[in-house]
């Protein structure tokens, strides 16, 4: 690299560290007003493509790929999949009983659910240990940046996205670093996700776009298990007091 571009690079360098303060009550902003938008929307259709980092054993870092796709109409009915290697996992919820169900296996278990999506996500995660892909979009809220720990923000910039101008930030709260990118305009949709952990030297990164369509029709059977030929019924396992599965 010529003196030239180094010197570009490091005023660079400089400029985005003497801005930090300035820009950070902007990327909070955005942080609510993306919140504020999501909590509004009655019903939407996401297609989301994910990159997970997994370290190995002997310490090497491999990358997986998924495919989810999320249907969701407020305040109580969700459909998620998610697909990888070969196999897909689906969860159903229509209001008053949710069901698992594993395409290779061909096993579902179903139970009594909360009245609603946000206590849906609750009992998941508190009786049977399961964190659903994308449930944060129905997380976030105000108080979420103080809830994590958040850091630092900063407004990195513009960008387009697939053919989205996007704003870009980046956040940081213990062990993760973050990015996001949020469409510009009237629908300030997530487009992008990027997370780095730090709390590890080979600092495994998991990524995701967001493909969304909220002006699709949903239908009240898109929410509804019916079990397929050859499918069984199997009992759920719910942690235990340790929080650990039996």
């Amino acid at each position: 690299m010529s003196r030239f571009h180094c010197s570009l690079l490091c005023l660079a360098l400089l400029a985005t560290t003497a801005s930090a303060d300035e820009l950070e009550s902007r990327a909070l902003v955005g942080l609510d007003r993306m919140g504020a938008y999501l909590r509004s929307l009655q019903q939407f259709r996401l297609d989301a493509s994910s990159h997970t980092d997994q370290v190995l054993e002997n310490g090497q870092v491999v990358e997986f790929s998924h495919q989810a796709r999320l249907l969701a109409r407020q305040p109580d009915k969700l459909q998620v999949s998610l697909e990888s290697d070969g196999k897909r996992r689906s969860l159903f919820y229509d209001g008053k009983r949710f069901t698992l169900y594993d395409s290779r296996s061909g096993y579902f278990a179903s139970q009594a659910a909360p009245a609603d999506i946000s206590g849906l996500l609750d009992q998941l995660s508190e009786r049977y240990g399961i964190e659903l892909p994308l449930a944060d979009l129905f997380r976030w809220d105000p108080g979420t940046a103080k809830d994590v720990g958040i850091s630092s923000a900063l407004l990195i910039g513009n960008e387009t996205i697939d053919g989205n101008a996007c704003t870009h930030y980046a956040y940081r709260q213990p062990d993760i670093d973050w990015q996001l990118w949020v469409r510009q305009g009237p629908r300030p949709l997530p487009c992008r996700l990027v997370i780095s952990r730090r709390d590890t030297p080979e600092q495994p990164r998991h990524s995701v776009n967001y493909h969304w369509q909220l002006d699709r029709g949903i239908k009240p059977q898109d929410f509804e298990f019916v079990p397929p030929p050859g499918a069984r019924a199997v009992p759920l396992q719910q942690l235990d007091s340790q929080g650990e599965q039996p």
